[in-house]
């Protein structure tokens, strides 16, 4: 069984399976106790974080306030089986409470963009009422900073930690991806590099992703680590740039061939599907 890991005081890590790769779910502890994400399903919330709740002698009920880094299923799917479990507070982002309270129209506009390759839509999502609506820059529980950080998709935020000055950034920073994505996976191109120009000028001590990424893995400690991990990000966006401009201009104009083609040259593995990759490869060539 899956456990949560205090990672950095207060911050506690447990890794749900999610496919060939891990989702993060995050505690913080403290004065609150603050989850952030839940995975993927309902039974991750059964077999996952019920158990590791146990294990630290609390249960749904002693959590103050559920957050999600995004909203997409592998981070939200858990929210309705949590809610059914424990009376606490949601709060979300502003541009992620309509798609926390109603997930099913989102999901199936994420997955319907390029049909061909993409997973059946997640119908089975179901939404939560969302108690407080926060905008960027608000703190909730005098600890948690909202940072916008769109890019990955438009709803994405970082959660700053005020006392370790963490960011615990879901899928906010890309690296190389992981197998399930092949690359990094970004909606927004021009998005994505605010981000990473946003997140430079921050003072972050510490980083901490939703899934282990190549390139970067998942946590980061130490403000020249820090400022290295956005470099290599901002490294593998003009690595993806140079080279999809340089099939587009041999005259390789699909964007599947294409995002093949990257995958294998650049990429961390052949994913089952190659959606996510298409919005990356897409959002590079509308670009040129």
């Amino acid at each position: 069984m899956e456990s949560f890991t205090q990672i950095l005081p207060g911050i506690h890590l447990l890794k749900v399976p999610f496919g060939p790769v891990w989702t993060g779910v995050i505690l913080l502890t403290g004065e609150k106790n603050i989850l952030i994400d839940t995975a993927a399903t309902d039974d991750d919330v059964d077999n996952y974080i019920v158990p590791a709740l146990a294990e630290m002698n609390l249960t749904v009920g002693d959590i103050d306030y559920l957050v999600n880094t995004h909203c997409h299923g592998d981070h939200i799917g858990g929210n309705y089986r949590l809610r059914q479990l424990g009376d606490f507070q949601v709060a979300a982002y502003e541009l992620a409470a309509p798609k926390i309270q109603d997930p099913v129209p989102y999901a199936i506009q994420t997955r319907t963009k390029f049909p061909a390759y993409s997973p059946a839509p997640q119908s089975f999502l179901k939404g939560i009422g969302v108690d407080l609506v926060l905008a960027d820059g608000d703190v909730l529980a005098d600890r948690l900073q909202v940072i916008h950080t769109p890019g990955h998709d438009n709803d994405c935020v970082c959660w700053y930690d005020i006392p370790t000055k963490t960011i615990i950034t879901g899928d906010s920073l890309q690296a190389n991806g992981t197998i399930c994505q092949g690359v990094g996976f970004y909606k927004s191109l021009s998005d994505y590099r605010y981000t990473l120009n946003r997140l430079w000028d921050m003072d972050i001590e510490n980083i901490l992703c939703g899934h282990d990424y190549k390139g970067i893995g998942y946590l980061v400690t130490g403000k020249d680590n820090v400022k290295n991990t956005l470099s290599i990000c901002k490294d593998y966006v003009a690595q993806y740039d140079c080279f999809i401009r340089s099939c587009w201009e041999s005259g390789c104009k699909e964007p599947a061939e294409i995002a093949e083609k990257l995958i294998h040259e650049k990429g961390c593995g052949m994913p089952e599907r190659l959606f996510m990759a298409l919005y990356t490869v897409t959002e590079h060539i509308n670009q040129f």
